[in-house]
C-alpha cells in the first residue's frame, strides 16, 4: 500500500472516531463522570503516552527560550480553553450541534489568518463566511429556550472552536521548527498542570468504585481513541498529504456524527437543523475552496 492511500485510510478512521466520540462521551457525562474529571484524565494519559513515546524514540524535549511563551499560549488556547469548553459544551448540548459548530474551525482559522497573517479574501471566501455565520447563528437561536442548557452548550462549543483557531495560528511557527510530538507533549503537560485545580474540585464527586462498565468503556474510548490515537495519527498523516487534502474530511464528520447519534437515539435531525447544516458546511466548503494560500500544517489537527 502506498503512503498516500494509507494516509486517506487513517483520515477516514479519524473521522469515524470523532463521529463516535460525540455520542460515546455523553454516555459517561454528566451522569457518572464530571466533564472536568474527563478533561484532566485525558490530559494526563496523553502526556504520559507522548513522554514514553519521546523517550523510546529518542526524540528531543528541547524548546528554545524564545519560543516558550508561544508554547505556553498554545497550551492555553489549544488545550486548556479548548478542552474545558469542548467537554463542558458537549455536556450541555447535542452531538449533532457540536459536530456542526466544530466543522467551522477552518473558517475561524481563515478569519484569524486574514487579520494577523494578511490572508487574501475574495468573493467566494466572503460568501462562505456569510453562509456559515448565518447557519451557526440560526442554530444558536433555534437552540435558545428549547432545552435547558442547550444554547449555553452551543455557545461553549463556539468558544472552543474560536480558541482552537487561535491555537492553530500560534502553533504555525512551532510546528515548523520542532518535532510535532514534542510540541504536543509540552502543551498537554502544561494544560494538565493548569487545569488541575479546576478538575480536582469535582474529581471527588465521581463514585469511581461503583462506576458502571459502560462509563469506564466510554472513558477508555475518549482517552485511547479520541485523544492518543487521534493526535498521533493526525500528526503522522501530515507527512504524506497536504493540509488542504486532510481538511476535506471535516465535511464528512457531521454526517458520521449524525448517523451515529440517530442510531443510538442520542440526538435527532429535523428540517430546520438540516437546513442550518447545509448552510454551515457549504460555507466551510466555499471558504476552503476560495483560499489560495495554504493553511498551516497544524490546521488539520482535531480540536476535541
Amino acid at each position: 500500500m502506498n503512503r498516500i492511500a494509507r494516509a486517506h485510510i487513517f483520515l477516514s478512521i479519524l473521522t469515524i472516531i470523532s463521529g463516535f466520540n460525540y455520542t460515546i462521551a455523553k454516555w459517561a457525562m454528566p451522569a457518572h463522570i464530571q466533564p472536568s474529571s474527563i478533561i484532566w484524565i485525558r490530559m494526563c494519559c496523553t502526556t504520559i503516552f507522548f513522554l514514553v513515546f519521546i523517550l523510546l524514540a529518542k526524540r528531543s524535549f528541547y524548546i528554545a527560550p524564545k519560543d516558550r511563551l508561544r508554547l505556553f499560549l498554545c497550551a492555553i488556547f489549544g488545550i486548556t480553553i479548548n478542552q474545558i469548553f469542548f467537554f463542558e459544551g458537549l455536556n450541555l448540548t447535542k452531538p449533532i450541534n457540536t459536530s456542526l459548530i466544530m466543522s467551522g474551525i477552518p473558517i475561524t482559522v481563515f478569519v484569524l489568518s486574514a487579520i494577523f497573517l494578511k490572508e487574501k479574501i475574495n468573493w467566494m471566501n466572503t460568501l462562505g463566511l456569510l453562509l456559515s455565520a448565518a447557519g451557526a447563528a440560526l442554530l444558536l437561536i433555534d437552540s435558545k429556550g428549547k432545552l435547558n442548557g442547550l444554547f449555553l452548550g452551543d455557545l461553549f462549543i463556539l468558544i472552543n472552536a474560536i480558541s482552537y483557531g487561535i491555537f492553530l495560528i500560534l502553533a504555525r511557527q512551532l510546528m515548523r521548527g520542532y518535532d510535532s510530538v514534542t510540541v504536543i507533549f509540552w502543551i498537554f503537560l502544561i494544560g494538565a498542570c493548569i487545569t488541575f485545580p479546576y478538575s480536582y474540585i469535582r474529581y471527588e464527586y465521581t463514585d469511581w468504585a461503583h462506576l458502571p462498565s459502560y462509563a469506564w468503556a466510554a472513558l477508555g474510548f475518549i482517552v485511547v481513541f479520541a485523544t492518543i490515537i487521534n493526535y498521533y495519527i493526525g500528526v503522522d498523516v501530515l507527512k504524506d498529504v497536504s493540509p488542504a487534502v486532510s481538511s476535506m474530511y471535516v465535511y464528512i464528520q457531521p454526517i458520521i456524527t449524525t448517523l451515529i447519534a440517530l442510531y443510538f437515539s442520542s440526538d435527532k435531525m429535523d428540517l430546520q437543523k438540516f437546513l442550518y447544516s447545509l448552510a454551515i458546511l457549504l460555507g466551510v466548503y466555499l471558504v476552503s475552496k476560495g483560499t489560495t494560500k495554504k493553511l498551516p500544517e497544524a490546521e488539520t489537527a482535531t480540536a476535541e
